[in-house]
């Protein structure tokens, strides 16, 4: 029970079976009661669209950055079983830009040839307005901080009562920046550091600067004391490779030194997660990660309540849930490049894949609706498809990151269908 308090898996049902149902209540309890002082801190400001967004995204929003999941411990079986039961999409996912300034040598953008390109304020809010948003993570491959309307789209989200969490490598959040996003709202901000020493972190994260960013996360912190609040809850995504394995344990320590755990905010954590393969960082890839560096991890983790909880997540793919439980469909990730593509969630990007996903994408959200988009036979072929335990793996989901498609592609195979094979 000690691991499993550490540790929540992150399918809903294996918990469930792990815990049994008074021991899912009190997780689900301790939970709600953990972010007592956000909730406390909306009310007391009077920001009750910001208080209710907030308990509808620790709540509803079924995966990804802030969310909460607890509803779908009850109800994640029957959309599974029933996915015309899911409503047209609350939660999306938008890549912002596909330019970088970085060559991190993990990174899918380092080696592919795609265009550089912006998402223009007109087409992203001409998207947004599309849904009755409640959540949104804006995320991608590129630093969206190059693109000059970034805060402009920030703050539309904002003034819509979305709740907003971003992914960042931090390199560019200085203290102005750092300012408009804690004055903007901002509900949380996963900072993308894959190691704890200067050498190993920048030689993985190739253009970025070790001192300057932990110099940017402080002042992060600084300013969120100014204002009094505890929001962007900052969080931590630490990509494991050979590289890096050996600083699991100090990366915990790292955090510890730069913060305390009240300073990230309620929901703050580290999320260690694992490479995705492909050819150019095969040599980088561990497909199970030492035992002993996640037992040590955790052995620092719980030598000081100060340090921030610690959730490992897709590590290894022979350990990932079933493709059957997914439920990351529920919020569809709007792709940049090569085209603007709808695609069915982020878990199938970051694979160097990007002629293949616009193969088999639903659309281009530039061309047409994306309601149009959702009801076409291909999109809802794909939401009765996926989840299904007696047929082949949609040929989108192949190499999920989040979940384990090979068992029943081996016994199924795979349905190599397209858009145009259901016109």
């Amino acid at each position: 029970m000690k691991k499993l308090e550490t540790f929540i898996p992150a399918d809903h049902s294996i918990t469930a079976e792990a815990l049994g149902f008074a021991g899912l209540t009190r997780v689900i309890l301790r939970a709600g009661l953990s972010y007592r002082r956000t909730m406390a801190y909306f009310l007391k400001k009077g920001r009750l669209r910001d208080f209710i967004n907030f308990l509808y995204t620790k709540t509803f929003v079924p995966t990804g950055e802030g969310s909460g999941e607890m509803a779908y411990y009850l109800i994640g079986p029957l959309i599974r079983r029933c996915p015309q039961l899911a409503p047209y999409p609350r939660f999306i996912e938008v890549e912002i830009t596909s330019r970088c300034n970085k060559r991190c040598i993990i990174c899918e953008h380092t080696w592919w040839q795609e265009p550089s390109r912006d998402l223009t304020f007109q087409e992203f809010k001409s998207l947004v307005d599309q849904f009755p948003l409640r959540w949104a993570n804006l995320t991608g491959e590129g630093d969206a901080f190059l693109n000059s309307d970034y805060l402009d789209m920030i703050r539309y989200l904002k003034a819509k009562g979305t709740s907003v969490y971003l992914v960042d490598s931090f390199d560019l959040i200085e203290k102005d920046i750092a300012y408009e996003l804690v004055k903007a709202g901002v509900d949380g901000i996963y900072i993308s550091m894959d190691g704890a020493s200067k050498e190993t972190y920048e030689t993985i994260k190739a253009g970025c600067k070790f001192d300057k960013v932990t110099a940017n996360i402080r002042n992060l912190l600084e300013i969120k004391k100014q204002f009094g609040s505890p929001i962007p809850e900052i969080c931590f995504r630490f990509v494991i490779n050979k590289l890096n394995m050996d600083e699991m344990a100090d990366f915990v320590k790292l955090v510890r030194a730069l913060g305390s755990r009240q300073e990230w905010g309620d929901g703050s954590k580290i999320h260690y997660v694992g490479l995705l393969d492909y050819p150019e960082i095969h040599h980088l890839y561990l497909p199970t990660i030492p035992s002993q560096r996640i037992e040590d991890t955790l052995t620092v983790m719980r030598s000081d309540p100060e340090n921030l909880p610690v959730v490992f997540a897709h590590t290894e793919p022979s350990k990932n849930p079933s493709i059957n439980r997914c439920l990351a469909w529920m919020e569809p990730y709007f792709a940049l490049v090569p085209h603007h593509m709808a695609l069915p969630c982020c878990a199938v990007l970051m694979s160097n894949s990007r002629k293949f996903l616009s193969e088999y994408c639903f659309g281009d959200y530039t061309k047409e609706p994306f309601r149009k988009i959702w009801s076409h036979p291909y999109y809802r072929w794909f939401r009765q498809t996926v989840t299904y335990p007696d047929s082949p793996v949609p040929a989108i989901c192949r190499g999920c990151r989040a979940y384990n498609t090979m068992e029943r592609e081996k016994k199924y195979g795979i349905d190599w269908r397209k858009r145009e094979d259901f016109e």
